[in-house]
Order: structure tokens, then C-alpha cells, then sequence
């Protein structure tokens, strides 16, 4: 009920009206830079949609620096890379609540690029999409790797995060631009840490994400 909470659920309606004529099941979440606040966002999003009583998944799909599961406390064993081993998504899917699931990043793989663009992984998603109602995938930053890239391509929608006045406005340009040269469907972006004088309104806006 708090004003932090109304802005994550404002940030799911965005979504879900960014596409009318199109369902958005399968979003990523990614930023220019490390530390901007696109591991919370990814969380709290992933929190209002169950809470809205969605069968939600959240997916840890930074192979080299994994964070989600710092954050609910759980084992980063199998998960991505253990369905790359198994290929059972039971196996590799760790239950948070009645209607959060959490799949992590799990043991280090060699050449994560390569594996995210297998067709092993498009599978995996596929699978993932029968099962359920909203997918929210946390990507590595756009300035580190070309993972998010090779993300967007089998997601329905990419969500850019951005912080206020530090993230620099030609490198979120270029990420941007780059996300759609590679075809992502970018349905805007979340502004984080932001305070009440940033604020056009200065009413109960102020909401801080961290990383």
C-alpha cells in the first residue's frame, strides 16, 4: 500500500496496455549500465503481477552475474543452466508462493552467449509459455554483453531501466538503438531512484530502486 508499491503497479499496467492487440507474456528487463536498478524492478514486477493472482515466473538470466536469488534467499543451483544439463523445467523451477516461481541463473556456464542463443533455450521458453500467465526475464546490462539483445528476440516485450540524472543519455540512446536493430519490441523504459524535487508533481512520488 505504500507509494513504492503503486509505482511498481503502475508499471505493470503500463505494460499491459503497451499492447492492445497483441499479449505481452514474455518481458525483459534491461539497462545501459550495472547498478541501475534493473534486478528490483525485474523482482518488484514480478511481485505486483502475483499479487494480481498471475501464475508468474521470474527469471534470472544474468549467467554471469546472477542477483536474483540473493534476493529470495534460495539455492542457485539448477535453474537455467541446470535446464541446459537435464532439459526439465520441473526440475529446475523453485516455488516463492502459490503464484511466484523463481527460475535462477545457476551454476556458471561456459560461453553464455552462445547458450542463450541456442535453440535448447528457445525451447526452454517455449515450454515456459504454455506453463505461465506473465514471464519477467532480469538481463544483463546493455554496455556489459550482447545478452539482452539475444534475449529480446524470443521475449514479447523489452523494458529499458534508467536512472535519474546519472545514467548517461547517449548511452541509453545507443542501448536503445541497439535493442532495436537486434528486433526487440521496446515498450519503454522505468525511471529509478528518483526523488520528490525530480518529481514534475511533487506529490508521494518518491520511489528508490537498488541494485
Amino acid at each position: 500500500r505504500s507509494s513504492v508499491s503503486e509505482q511498481y503497479r503502475k508499471v505493470r499496467t503500463s505494460i499491459d496496455f503497451s499492447s492492445l492487440d497483441k499479449q505481452l507474456r514474455v518481458i525483459n528487463m534491461t539497462s545501459a549500465n550495472p547498478g541501475e536498478g534493473k534486478t528490483v524492478t525485474c523482482i518488484n514486477v514480478a511481485t505486483v503481477y502475483s499479487q494480481a493472482e498471475k501464475k508468474v515466473l521470474l527469471v534470472d538470466m544474468d549467467l554471469r552475474k546472477p542477483k536474483i536469488h540473493r534476493a529470495f534467499d534460495l539455492s542457485n543451483t539448477g535453474g537455467v543452466s541446470g535446464y541446459i544439463q537435464d532439459k526439465s523445467l520441473k526440475n529446475n523451477i523453485q516455488e516463492v508462493d502459490t503464484y511466484l516461481h523463481v527460475m535462477v541463473s545457476g551454476e556458471k556456464i561456459p560461453f553464455p552467449s552462445e547458450a542463450l542463443g541456442s535453440n535448447l533455450i528457445k525451447d526452454m521458453m517455449e515450454e515456459i509459455r504454455k506453463e505461465y500467465d506473465i514471464v519477467i526475464i532480469d538481463c544483463p546490462p546493455m554496455t556489459a554483453v550482447t545478452d539482452a539483445s539475444i534475449i529480446s528476440n524470443f521475449s514479447d516485450g523489452t523494458v529499458f531501466v534508467l536512472v535519474s540524472r546519472s545514467t548517461n543519455r547517449d548511452v541509453a540512446r545507443n542501448s536503445i538503438k541497439l535493442l532495436n536493430n537486434h528486433g526487440a519490441n521496446v515498450l519503454g523504459a522505468v525511471l529509478t531512484k528518483v526523488s520528490k524535487r525530480d518529481s514534475a508533481y511533487g506529490m508521494d512520488y518518491y520511489y528508490y530502486y537498488g541494485e
